[in-house]
């Protein structure tokens, strides 16, 4: 068994509880504890073990924390972003997203008439080719003057008396009506209401570094 000269039992227990066993950052300030439940502030501490180094600046940093990472981290200078928009790669090949921080899009949206697929509507009418009603093969009696002085009936000649006669049958037969060509729309229907265009998404606070 190890001995210790010089040091008692008691000695020994009383370096035993002042030995530092656990700590923790509270405050930016390091709390050392002892096995003997003593609790040491041991300093501010400015950057603990190398965190910043790792977020260096333009570094986003997110969570569902409100509290800032300068606080969280014990330095550096950060700001929110992106309040209200989702984050999108950067892409040297398309125009909306080939610059860092370029922002666009929009939440709603409303329909131009370009932007409708092609489609036509249509327009129920009873427009259909049409004639008129036949009376069928007839003819018409013709009256004749029963003399010269007579007020009613066909003339003939020389007025004298004629027996009565008919005109020629034309025969049945119908007649074609032409109905003018329809140029009304269909009416309107809509109201250009502007369409939600948001996906799905899950919110969070986002800072970048700056400093």
């Amino acid at each position: 068994m190890a001995t210790v000269d010089g040091k008692t039992s008691i000695k020994i227990d009383d370096l035993i509880n002042d030995t530092v066993v656990d700590g923790e950052i509270v405050s930016n300030h390091l709390i050392l504890r002892t096995r003997g439940g003593a609790e040491i502030d041991a300093g501010l501490v400015t950057n603990p073990v190398g965190v910043l180094d790792l977020m260096p600046i333009g570094y986003i940093y997110t969570s569902v924390v409100s509290t800032s990472p300068a606080t969280l981290f014990g330095g550096g200078t950060w700001v929110r972003i992106g309040q209200g928009r989702v984050l999108v790669g950067q892409d040297g090949t398309q125009s909306e997203f080939d610059t860092a921080e370029e922002t666009g899009g929009e939440k709603n949206n409303t329909l131009l008439t370009a932007n409708l697929p092609s489609h036509e509507h249509a327009i129920a009418h009873n427009h259909a080719a049409i004639t008129t009603g036949s009376d069928g093969n007839h003819t018409h009696v013709i009256n004749r003057k029963t003399g010269a002085g007579s007020s009613t009936g066909v003339v003939r000649g020389n007025a004298t008396a004629s027996a009565d006669g008919t005109s020629e049958a034309a025969g049945a037969h119908t007649h074609t009506a032409n109905v003018p060509a329809y140029t009304g729309d269909s009416g309107t229907t809509g109201s250009g209401t502007p369409h939600n265009n948001l996906q799905p998404y899950l919110v969070v606070y986002m800072w970048k570094r700056t400093a």
